[in-house]
């Protein structure tokens, strides 16, 4: 059924994830509960034999085995299963490629929470699973959001000062937040990759670039995060000079221009002097 248009029956029952598959025996809920294994042949088959056997010793039903078709299907579920996952693999992937995504149909997770790292390069990636349900890989899209992503030291005191940091230098602790990553195209995935350099002993600068990555049919595609540790640290200081250091140089540069005027003097005087004994040659021939 429809969880979608039959709402209030599958609230009914009490189905809270898709597919959920249950047994029902004369009308009547099946007491193992939902079935939990694989989505392939051979393991339903077990279970229905299990649920065959238990419903016989309860004498809700005459125990037999089940029939002989279902015993020969058994011995060919591999080849079979292959072929009818390659045909319904292949008319999913059609159906998608004709189709434009709208996200309002298919509404996505919310992750939060932290990661303890170890100092060295590593990845941590996220990817649709279920230990109860097999999921198509060409149904799973790794479209996301990053709304807030940031690395920090874990003995990082939050009481210490930072000591002097330059402006905007808050954005470059987390160039992700806010981005959005689509992935159109089936068997893709957005891989990013993160450099951090340590800042003042007491932050992380993010470098990251990111770039779509192509996956095989049968592997279900993840939002991957590759971390590297840059083996340069930055720290920011500032440093002033003390008064008497400052009027020490004023010192300085007032006394070595009164020492060139000093040597300049001289000199001066002496061009000055032969001028003037010049002119006053000249003006005696005149006369």
């Amino acid at each position: 059924m429809d969880c979608v248009e039959q709402g209030s029956l599958c609230q009914d029952h009490n189905i809270r994830a898709y597919p959920t598959l249950r047994l029902f025996v004369n009308g009547e809920p099946f007491g193992g509960g939902e079935y939990g294994g694989r989505r392939t042949v051979l393991d339903m088959v077990q279970y229905l034999k299990m649920a065959e056997e238990k419903l016989g010793k309860e004498g809700k039903i005459s125990s037999h085995r089940l029939n002989s078709a279902m015993e020969k299907h058994l011995d060919l579920e591999m080849p079979l299963e292959e072929k009818h996952w390659i045909e319904a693999f292949e008319r999913t992937k059609k159906h998608y490629q004709d189709i434009t995504w709208d996200p309002n149909e298919h509404p996505g997770c919310q992750l939060s929470g932290s990661l303890l790292l170890n100092r060295v390069p590593g990845n941590f990636y996220i990817q649709a699973h279920s230990p109860a349900h097999d999921l198509a890989p060409a149904m799973t899209n790794c479209s996301h959001e990053i709304h807030f992503l940031s690395f920090v030291p874990a003995n990082r005191d939050d009481k210490k000062k930072p000591g002097p940091l330059p402006p905007n230098f808050l954005q470059s602790t987390t160039p992700l937040n806010g981005n959005v990553y689509i992935t159109h195209a089936l068997h893709e995935a957005y891989h990013h990759y993160i450099k951090l350099v340590s800042t003042n002993g007491n932050s992380f600068q993010v470098l990251q670039s990111s770039q779509l990555a192509s996956y095989q049919e049968e592997t279900t595609p993840e939002a991957k995060f590759i971390i590297d540790l840059s083996p340069i640290a930055v720290k920011y200081e500032i440093i002033s000079r003390p008064w008497y250091d400052y009027v020490t140089s004023l010192m300085a540069i007032i006394g070595g221009t009164f020492t060139v005027v000093g040597f300049l003097e001289p000199l001066m005087r002496i061009v000055t002097r032969k001028k003037v004994s010049h002119s006053d040659k000249n003006s005696r021939n005149v006369y």
